[in-house]
């Protein structure tokens, strides 16, 4: 007999400013759910604080343990990590922000904290710290565990502190393939490069649906700098789908912002 389909809550997204996050839409979007990959979004923000706190460097080499490699199923998404290889920091953050490496998500959290556990704890405290309301992290790649949610304005809000805060991840997130070894992929996230998007994250899980963090900078009329926007939306019944909502709330967006700034 065919599966039945997997109940999820109803579709989420938001779009704002990312210099003032300043909301021009939301639907849905304090809405508790399962994040997926966009949790990776965090761990990215944690593996940054930690570096720049403990004053480590991303050259340093992690040797990759068995356990991390083990520990991810075949239907989830790795970088090709080998048990007792050593790569850098900076490639398992690229791994893990471009090709959504839980591989790389496991061995970042031991190699820095010692444990997933322990990270976790760094990950939920900067939630706190960001006032991220409806954000528990219990995973640090995303995939589906009891008690791990966020919401498409947690996300937003999240994806807005990164950029602010460490503006080098979107050399990462604009990147389109990614190779290491034998492993090679593309990137998810198919509007890269499409006017202005440079980033974030793409996500996916039964339980979550089709997810995506994006970000656009466009210049606008009459503006000398130009705009960035923010757009989530999480719980897309497809890629396709979610990749329109996207687009379209992205150019709604920038719209509002244009009519914003002629009017004012």
């Amino acid at each position: 007999m065919p599966s039945s389909p997997v109940a999820r809550a109803p579709l989420s997204s938001i779009t704002l400013d990312a210099a003032t996050c300043t909301v021009i839409h939301q639907h849905n979007a304090g809405l508790a759910r399962q994040p997926a990959s966009l949790t990776k979004l965090m761990t990215a923000y944690a593996t940054y604080a930690c570096v720049a706190e403990q004053g480590r460097s991303w050259s340093e080499a992690v040797r990759i343990a068995a356990e991390d490699v083990h520990a991810v199923a075949h239907d989830e998404t790795r970088m090709g990590l080998v048990p007792g290889e050593t790569v850098t920091l900076a490639r398992l953050l690229e791994g893990m922000m471009v090709v959504s490496g839980n591989d790389a998500a496991l061995a970042i959290a031991r190699h820095l904290q010692g444990s997933q556990h322990a990270f976790l704890q760094r990950m939920n405290r900067h939630a706190g710290q960001l006032g991220l309301r409806d954000t528990w992290f219990a995973s640090v790649s995303g995939i589906t565990t009891p008690r791990q949610a966020s919401s498409a304005r947690d996300m937003a809000m999240l994806s807005a502190r990164l950029l602010a805060d460490y503006p080098q991840v979107l050399a990462i997130t604009a990147q389109r393939a990614f190779a290491h070894g034998s492993f090679s992929r593309n990137n998810q996230n198919a509007l890269l490069g499409e006017d202005g998007v440079d980033g974030l994250k793409t996500g996916y899980t039964q339980a979550a649906g089709f997810c995506l963090a994006a970000t656009a900078l466009r210049q606008l009329p009459g503006q000398v700098q130009p705009a960035r926007l923010i757009t989530v939306v999480l719980g897309s019944d497809s890629r396709q789908a979610r990749d329109a909502r996207v687009r379209e709330q992205l150019a709604a967006g920038f719209t509002a912002l244009a009519g914003a700034t002629i009017d004012g």
